[in-house]
C-alpha cells in the first residue's frame, strides 16, 4: 500500500479531504512525520509493526548453510519470518523454492546432495535466523528472499511514494489511528466512529502481537526407555 494512499485515506476519516481531492505536498509530509513518529512509538511499547522486505542474496557453492541477521552470513535485520524464496540462475530465470519445516527436513535421507536447491529450512534462533538449502547450491546464484521485519524507517519507506508492505491485519490500525495524530493539527474534530476503530484496532493488534513474542527452541536430548538424564554430564544414570 503506498504511504501517500495510507495518508490520503487517514485524512479522509477526518474531513480533512475528500475523496477525489488531492493532498498538497506539504500536508503530506506533516503527515508522513506523523505517521513515522506513531510507528517508532509503538515500536517502543514493543508492539511490533511489520514490513514486507524484499532483499537478494548470492549463494556461495557448495554451501547449504547461512546465518541472518546482522553480523550474520546474510548481514541485514533479522526477519521474524521468512515468507517467499526463490533463486534466479545466470539467465535470468526464475526458479521457485519452497519453505519446509523441520519435520520434512529430517525425512531427506541425502542430505549432501548438491543441485539447485528447491527447499529452504529456516530455524528461528536468535540472534540468527538460521536457513539451510537443499540440495546444496551447486552455483553462486542469487537467492531472493521475502520476510516480515520490523518496521524500520530505513528498511521500510521514507517517503510518501513508497510503498509500505505489510500483513493486511495492520492497516486498519494504522489508518484510524494516524487520522487521530492528524486531527487536532487539522483542526478537526474526530469522530466518535473513527475514535473507536482506533482503539478498538489498536487493542487487536497489541493482543495479537503478544501472542506471538515467544519463539520456540528445539532442544534435542539423547532418547532412552530407561534411567536419569545428567545435564552436568551429559549421560543416563
Amino acid at each position: 500500500m503506498l504511504v501517500s494512499d495510507i495518508i490520503h485515506s487517514a485524512l479522509r476519516k477526518i474531513g480533512a479531504v475528500s475523496a477525489g481531492e488531492v493532498v498538497e505536498p506539504g500536508e503530506q509530509q506533516d503527515a508522513l512525520e506523523a505517521l513515522q513518529v506513531m510507528l517508532r512509538s509503538w515500536s517502543a511499547e514493543k508492539l511490533n509493526v511489520f514490513s514486507s522486505v524484499h532483499e537478494d542474496f548470492t549463494l556461495v557453492a557448495g554451501t547449504e548453510e547461512y546465518t541472518w541477521g546482522v553480523g550474520g552470513t546474510i548481514n541485514t535485520l533479522r526477519p521474524n519470518q521468512v515468507t517467499g524464496v526463490s533463486i534466479v540462475d545466470s539467465s535470468g530465470i526464475t526458479h521457485p523454492v519452497s519453505i519446509i519445516d523441520e519435520s520434512k527436513y529430517r525425512l531427506i535421507s541425502t542430505k549432501a546432495t548438491s543441485s539447485r536447491s528447491y527447499y529452504l529450512f529456516p530455524r528461528y534462533t536468535y540472534p540468527y535466523v538460521v536457513i539451510t538449502l537443499y540440495p546444496v547450491p551447486a552455483d553462486a546464484e542469487t537467492l531472493k528472499l521475502e520476510s516480515l521485519k520490523p518496521f524500520t524507517e530505513s528498511s521500510s519507506f521514507g517517503s510518501v511514494g513508497d510503498t509500505l508492505a505489510m500483513p493486511t491485519h495492520y492497516e486498519e490500525p494504522i489508518i484510524y489511528n494516524l487520522a487521530v495524530r492528524c486531527a487536532s493539527e487539522y483542526g478537526k474534530a474526530i469522530p466518535a466512529s473513527v475514535a473507536a476503530i482506533a482503539l478498538d484496532s489498536y487493542n487487536r493488534l497489541t493482543t495479537r502481537n503478544a501472542g506471538n513474542q515467544v519463539e520456540s527452541i528445539g532442544i534435542d536430548l539423547p532418547v532412552r526407555s530407561s534411567g536419569k538424564y545428567s545435564i552436568n554430564s551429559d549421560s543416563y544414570r
